[in-house]
């Protein structure tokens, strides 16, 4: 959380940042457009949900303002199977054991499609309490 503040402190009065964030259902694993597997993203979606809190909480103490929001998916393409796998050897998300054979069977394209989200931010300037909580008024 101290980071993301300070992040907001970084950014110019109305500055803008894009929140790039994994989201759920898990990636899946496809060839020729037909599912082969879906591979355990529960690793990612941890921090993910953390750093969402995080930027929620910031949003609710009217710190950032959400503008816009865009869910779409990413697709990564591999020249085949054996690829893929050797991809995910290292990392936190798992390739389910009894699926490795099969993909490194394939010797085509393999694509993992994951879904993410994107939200535009922008910096929120508490409004300057003056002289008028002080009970002085202008004249």
């Amino acid at each position: 959380m101290h980071v993301l503040r300070r992040l907001r402190e970084t950014l110019v009065p109305e500055g803008i940042v894009l929140d790039l964030q994994v989201i759920r259902p898990h990636p899946i694993v496809e060839v020729d457009g037909t599912v082969l597997c879906e591979i355990d993203g529960s690793s990612l979606f941890v921090g993910a949900d953390a750093a969402r809190a995080a930027v929620d909480l910031l949003i609710a103490e009217q710190l950032l303002k959400q503008e816009a929001v865009d869910d779409h998916d990413v697709r990564n393409h591999y020249c085949d199977g054996v690829a893929l796998v050797a991809d995910f050897e290292t990392g936190g998300r798992k390739i389910p054991v009894a699926a490795i054979p099969l993909l490194q069977a394939v010797e085509r394209e393999c694509v993992v499609r994951e879904r993410c989200r994107v939200r535009r931010l922008r910096r929120i300037d508490p409004a300057p309490q003056g002289l008028g909580g002080l009970g002085w008024t202008a004249p």
